[in-house]
């Protein structure tokens, strides 16, 4: 490679390190251009950097931002979750709260419900509690009462066929024991008469044996009948002792019942006594009953008054109101203005809806094509009226009064309202042209028909804000239209226009009005189906003529009562009412005791009567028992008698027999013969005696059943009698109620009005904080819903924070790399300055035989050389480019990104090579690149050869480093094979 290539090369390399691109072409060697052109270039690279660090700040505070703005949005994610956790856990609470009110409400509307229908029976009851109604329970009662004392004697008498019936029993069963005594005798007997077949057999026969047991035979007879006889002996005495015990019991038994003919007697005689006592002590409780249900009918209707005297509703008018309101009528200014305000706001504080009991009671139902009767709609007018009359009296103005004309127009504005559909919280003004309308109708001044036009006649409190069938009470309706009354009067002040307020307040104090001569006004107040609250106040002079409707009806006038007069009136009516019927209860009470005392007798001497035959009673009991037993013993003792003398009888008749046997067997054979004939007659005759005690206790067993038959009839009889009894008696307890609840139908209807309004109160509570608790409920679910949008938007925000975060450090990251790049070049391009400085240096020192004498830099001429300074053995350049005083250079030319000529100087001094570039200020032009015949003509001027061998190899090092370090910047490895 010759040196110019070499150069080239050079060039081109540094001019990339420097940021500039070069064209494929040579660079030539020019000695004469310009050195020491470097500070330019190294002002612009200190502005890039300036802007590359720039970017890497600006880029890191992006990152910073960006990381706060993550932190900031994460932060907001936890808050808005947390937040949101809370909001739906309040809306799971609150629903725990909503259910629990709806089953209150349900178990209150089911409580409603149960008084609602007691109420219902009680005004059932109370319809029917006649004074002939109840006299008719009080017969029944009697005639009850008497039933009763049937059933008892029905029951006693069946009782005593019971008894019989046992007796019976008793006697059947005995009879079936003698009948089965008999019968086993009898079957003794045929056996015995068996045996007589047998032994006459045996005597006919002769048999030794045969006589021998006849002679036992008849020992054993002789000393059974022996037995016998002294058993029948015995039993005589045992029969003739309970004889005489039965006589003494039937005649003791006999006693006893006279005794109790005679108990009974006393006892109905006292019963009489005592059921007239009881029904004259009867009487005079229900006496005292109605007398005290009076007194009470009274002292709660004095309690009902005096609460109404306590809570008469009025309206209490702050000291100067009235005045101020008078003076800004006259001349309206922001002070008047002002100070009504302080002053209606005083009033709002001071003023209160007082409940009324009565109202309470009285339901109210209306809505669509359901207005308010009649009867409702004139109760709120007086009742407004009461209210205002009190100001306009302060005034000195006229009262309100109410008419049917008034009523009728207020209910035909209400109506009209409702069939325009005109809702003012929509309309934002009245119904002007449905106003007018109506007024026309009515035979009133009108203005036009048209919408949103002043009109004279109506105050307006907007309603509900929704159309709908209201069940409500009186109480609740008055509580509305005093709380409306208050507002118009006392906040109807216009802070935007203080002079052109209390519109309602003139026209429901009478100021709208006055100064216009006697001018009467009349009052008419509706609410309509939307809730709102009409007032129309008509004046006297607003009639068009005599005959018109309102100028009809105007005449018929509706009192406005003074509730303070009248409930007072009330009050002393009753008091005196009250002080009567107390007499008539004290009277009622002193006959009542003297009933009582005479019934106390009457009863203790029945009590007595009753104890008396009971004991009595008891004895016939006890000695109808002896009787029996005295009775059961004698019969016993016959029977057993009977049973001893029927066995003595069959003894003897084997006496006999066993005698006749033994006898027999020394008579003829004939004789043997008919005793054996005989014996066999004898036979037969038993068997047939047999089969009649046979049937004799079959018939007895059989009346034995019928006997137990008749016992378990007569029993069941006595059942259903006790059961009858007991039916009359639960009917005798009903009658009784029935008298007492008509007796009391008053109190109890009162108390279950009572029960109904407390009831309906509690479900009006309940639905009431049921209402609230949904209402809550909707709120949190709004808020929560709020809170999951705000996690949502959260969650968005941290996203896009994150990628802004995540944008902003790889643009941080590419900057770093830039900056990093811009750095490396800067250094490489001061290196490359530094070195070829230090080559200008030693150019010019050389060129100009710098060397140094007396320590001073001087050129070859021996003059000082401004800004060279000596430095050990070398001197150092302007530039502080230190180089030797005997230099060779070798200089070429580049050009810069800016198209600049550039000196490239390669210097070796002492075998070590420098390079160094200066940037000059001026553009490249013409002799910049010049030809090979222009180089070569250059040096022949400048009697210069050309350096082609000099220092290759300090050339080729600044070369290799020039390329490494291009290389290095772009990324570029060596390639390995």
């Amino acid at each position: 490679m010759n040196k110019k290539q070499v150069l080239s090369l050079t060039g081109a390399a540094l001019a990339t390190v420097a940021g500039v691109s070069v064209a494929n072409e040579e660079v030539k060697a020019d000695a004469n251009v310009a050195t020491n052109n470097a500070q330019p270039q190294q002002v612009q690279s200190q502005t890039a950097d300036q802007q590359a660090q720039a970017k890497v700040d600006s880029a890191q505070a992006n990152v910073n931002s960006a990381s706060t703005a993550v932190s900031d949005a994460q932060s907001q994610l936890n808050s808005a979750s947390t937040a949101n956790t809370a909001a739906q856990g309040a809306v799971s609470d609150q629903q725990k709260v909503v259910d629990s009110a709806q089953a209150n409400v349900n178990s209150a509307s089911t409580v409603v419900s149960d008084a609602q229908a007691s109420e219902s029976n009680a005004q059932k009851n109370a319809d029917q509690a006649t004074p002939a109604n109840i006299q008719a329970v009080k017969d029944a009662i009697s005639n009850q009462e008497q039933q009763i004392s049937k059933d008892t004697d029905t029951i006693n008498a069946d009782d005593q066929a019971v008894t019989t019936a046992q007796n019976n029993v008793s006697s059947a069963q005995a009879n079936v024991n003698n009948a089965n005594a008999k019968r086993d005798n009898q079957q003794k007997v045929v056996k015995s008469a068996q045996d007589n077949v047998k032994n006459a057999t045996d005597i006919l026969n002769n048999s030794s044996q045969a006589k021998a047991k006849a002679q036992d035979n008849l020992d054993a007879a002789n000393a059974k009948v022996n037995n016998d006889t002294n058993a029948v002996n015995t039993k005589q005495g045992e029969v003739d002792t309970a004889t005489e015990a039965k006589k003494n019991a039937d005649a003791d038994l006999a006693k006893a019942q006279d005794a109790e003919k005679a108990a009974q007697k006393d006892k109905d005689a006292k019963q009489t006594v005592a059921d007239q006592t009881k029904a004259a002590l009867d009487t005079a409780n229900a006496a005292v009953k109605d007398t005290q249900a009076n007194v009470d009918a009274i002292n709660d209707k004095l309690a009902n008054v005096q609460d109404a005297l306590n809570n008469i509703n009025t309206i209490n008018i702050p000291n100067g109101y009235a005045d101020t309101l008078k003076e800004y009528h006259s001349s309206p200014s922001a002070d008047l203005n002002s100070k009504l305000t302080s002053l209606g706001e005083e009033a709002l504080k001071n003023n209160e809806y007082k409940p009324n009991k009565d109202d309470q009671s009285v339901k109210v139902t209306f809505g669509p094509n359901q207005p308010l009767s009649v009867e409702i709609e004139t109760k709120l007018t007086q009742f407004v009226a009461s209210l205002v009359n009190p100001l306009r009296k302060e005034l000195g103005l006229e009262q309100l009064t109410i008419n049917q004309g008034s009523l009728d127009f207020a209910q035909s504005v209400s109506q009209q309202y409702e069939k325009d559909n005109w809702n003012v919280w929509e309309k934002g003004w009245h119904d002007t042209k449905g106003i007018n309308e109506v007024a026309s109708n009515f035979g009133l001044q009108h203005g036009p028909f048209k919408d949103y036009l002043n009109q004279m006649y109506e105050d307006l409190s907007s309603g509900n804000d929704s159309a709908g069938t209201v069940e409500t009470t009186l109480n609740e309706l008055k509580d509305r239209v005093y709380g409306s009354t208050i507002n118009m009067l006392f906040a109807d002040g216009d802070s935007t226009n203080p002079t052109n307020g209390w519109g309602h307040a003139f026209s429901l104090s009478g100021l709208m009005y006055d100064g216009f001569g006697e001018n009467n006004e009349s009052l008419g107040v509706m609410i309509d189906d939307m809730g709102q609250i009409h007032y129309l106040i008509v004046p006297s002079t607003a009639t068009d003529s005599s005959t018109s409707k309102y100028a009809t009806e105007m005449n018929n006038k509706v009192e406005i009562p003074d509730q303070f007069a009248l409930l007072t009136n009330q009050k002393n009516n009753l008091t005196k009412k009250l002080e009567l019927v107390n007499n008539s209860l004290q009277s009622a009470k002193t006959d009542q005791a003297t009933k009582q005392k005479a019934n106390d007798v009457s009863q203790a001497a029945l009590t007595a009567a009753n104890q008396v035959l009971t004991v009595v009673q008891n004895n016939v009991n006890a000695k109808t028992n002896a009787v029996k037993t005295t009775n059961d013993n004698l019969t016993k003792a016959q029977n057993e008698l009977a049973q001893l003398q029927s066995q003595l009888r069959a003894d003897q008749a084997s006496q006999k027999q066993a005698q006749a046997d033994v006898d027999s067997f020394a008579a003829d054979i004939a004789t043997k013969q008919a005793n054996l004939q005989k014996a066999n007659d004898n036979l037969k005759a038993e068997q047939g005696r047999l089969g009649i005690a046979q049937g004799n206790l079959d018939n007895a067993n059989k009346a034995l059943s019928d006997a137990n038959d008749n016992l378990a009839q007569k029993k069941q009889v006595v059942e259903n009698d006790n059961e009858t009894l007991k039916v009359d008696n639960d009917k005798l307890v009903q009658l009784q109620n029935n008298l007492s609840d008509l007796q009391n139908a008053p109190k109890l209807l009162a108390a279950a009005k009572e029960q109904v309004a407390t009831a309906q109160k509690a479900l009006a509570d309940a639905q009431e904080a049921y209402n609230v608790a949904n209402d809550k409920l909707t709120s949190l679910k709004q808020t929560a819903a709020g809170t999951a949008t705000n996690v949502s938007k959260a969650q968005q925000a941290l996203a896009e924070a994150k990628n802004n975060e995540a944008t902003a450090k790889e643009a941080l990251s590419q900057a770093q790399q830039a900056l990093t790049e811009l750095q490396q070049k800067e250094a490489l391009a001061k290196q490359v300055a530094e070195e070829q400085a230090k080559l200008a240096a030693e150019k010019e020192a050389k060129d100009n035989g710098y060397h140094i004498e007396n320590n001073q830099v001087v050129d070859a001429k021996g003059n000082s050389v401004n800004g060279w300074t000596v430095k050990g053995n070398q001197i150092v350049s302007p530039t502080n480019a230190t180089v030797d005083p005997a230099v060779t250079v070798t200089t070429n030319v580049s050009v810069n990104s800016k198209g600049q000529v550039q000196p490239q100087i390669s210097v070796t001094t002492n075998g070590v090579k420098t390079v160094a570039v200066t940037e000059s200020a001026n553009p490249v032009s013409v002799a910049t690149v010049q030809t090979r015949e222009q180089y070569k003509q250059q040096l022949k001027s400048n009697n210069q050869l050309p350096q082609t061998g000099n220092n290759d190899s300090a050339v080729l090092s600044l070369t290799g480093v020039a390329l490494a370090a291009m290389l290095s910047l772009f990324g570029i490895k060596k390639r390995e094979f």
